[in-house]
């Protein structure tokens, strides 16, 4: 008879290590120890729906859940025990101490230190990929690499969002693709297209949720050489300074900044064919399950890290009120996505002082166009 394998979780705020170590072992059975607090956040419930996702936990495996309270040592040892009472036949127990509070640690550990044979109690330290055996002890102390790596769906399972614009995404990702030279192609002349795509900005700006928009607006004096261009490649009819065109609701959003996502996601998909980068997303609009809705511009993973990028298109040099805006967004979305790294990519060629120190603040990163301009060389530096 095979021995069942048994995966003993402390549960917190960090639900990766959790879903990290599930994908290691790969156990028979879970058995999760919780508190009152993390069965309001559902922290549970995160676990098991990331762990379905990566189809570890089909419906013949037993699941067992015991809520304890974390300042009482007493409590957490009598409640696992009354787990291992119930248990026939032969067991390996895994224990992940990664989770909870120390007291949490220190009494589970207790429990399965006792029982001796066939426990492996382990630890995942913060933001690595590796797990620490702390029993049975090994001089040094053993430690064994993670290569299991999640993607930006598990990812965010993991801290209970789901993307909204599952099915969709496929055809945003191609629609950025099929752009990319013309993508290029703007932000390599962007300073001298200003002008132009300021004008559409202002005029298309309130059609950007509607199918269809007839635009007919003057210019505010004969468009240059280059406006033209982009404005011929795109069909619009110019007659004199008088500008028109029957738009579609994909033109517009690209013309209104959407050329300036598809061309960083790009600079990010090729990091992820030549495989520095895990996954990545472009428009992706996710919700939590206790409601709460975001949209993520463009998204990546990198051994098992969340990275977003915000991206901002400002006609105006001057005015900076919408990075601003944005940096306190992101200080909000990042405590609901465990720890992420969060950057603001902008066409501005300079920002504010005291913006970029509320930035760091908020451990948010924020770029000029030049800097955004060798985005690919940045991200290939950092993480190559």
């Amino acid at each position: 008879m095979t021995m069942k394998k048994i995966l003993v979780s402390l549960v917190s705020e960090q639900t990766i290590p959790n879903i990290l170590i599930a994908a290691y072992y790969r156990p028979d059975d879970f058995w999760f120890v919780s508190t009152e607090r993390m069965e309001k956040e559902r922290r549970v419930e995160y676990i098991e729906n990331t762990l379905k996702l990566k189809e570890l936990l089909p419906a013949s495996k037993n699941i067992q859940k015991v809520i304890v309270d974390q300042d009482s040592p007493s409590d957490c040892m009598g409640k696992i025990e009354s787990l291992i009472e119930k248990v026939d036949g032969e067991v390996e127990y895994v224990v992940n101490i990664t989770g909870g509070n120390k007291l949490m640690a220190l009494a589970t550990y207790e429990v399965f230190r006792e029982i001796g044979q066939k426990v492996i109690i382990d630890y995942i330290p913060l933001g690595k990929n590796e797990l620490v055996q702390i029993f049975p002890r090994k001089k040094p102390l053993r430690t064994c690499e993670i290569k299991e790596r999640l993607n930006l769906e598990e990812y965010l399972s993991s801290y209970g969002f789901v993307i909204q614009n599952r099915n969709n995404l496929e055809k945003v990702k191609a629609h950025a693709l099929s752009h990319k030279e013309a993508s290029q192609w703007i932000m390599d002349n962007y300073e001298q297209l200003k002008g132009v795509l300021g004008f559409l900005y202002k005029n298309l700006k309130d059609a950007r949720n509607q199918k269809g928009y007839q635009l007919s607006a003057s210019f505010d004096r004969d468009p240059a050489k280059i406006e033209l261009e982009i404005l011929n490649r795109h069909g619009f009819g110019i007659k004199e300074r008088l500008i028109t065109k029957d738009m579609k609701k994909d033109e517009i959003v690209y013309l209104t900044g959407g050329w300036f996502e598809e061309f960083m996601f790009n600079e990010v998909h090729d990091i992820v064919q030549d495989n520095i980068l895990d996954d990545a997303m472009i428009g992706v609009k996710i919700e939590s399950l206790t409601g709460t809705s975001n949209d993520l511009d463009i998204a990546f993973m990198k051994d098992n890290r969340f990275y977003h990028i915000e991206c901002k298109t400002l006609g105006n040099e001057t005015e900076q009120n919408i990075i601003r805006e944005e940096v306190y967004k992101k200080g909000a979305i990042s405590t609901s996505l465990g720890k992420c790294e969060k950057m603001i990519c902008t066409t501005q060629s300079q920002i504010s002082e005291s913006i970029m120190k509320r930035s760091q603040d908020y451990g948010i990163e924020i770029l000029t166009i030049e800097q955004v301009r060798n985005l690919k060389g940045r991200l290939k530096e950092r993480f190559g």
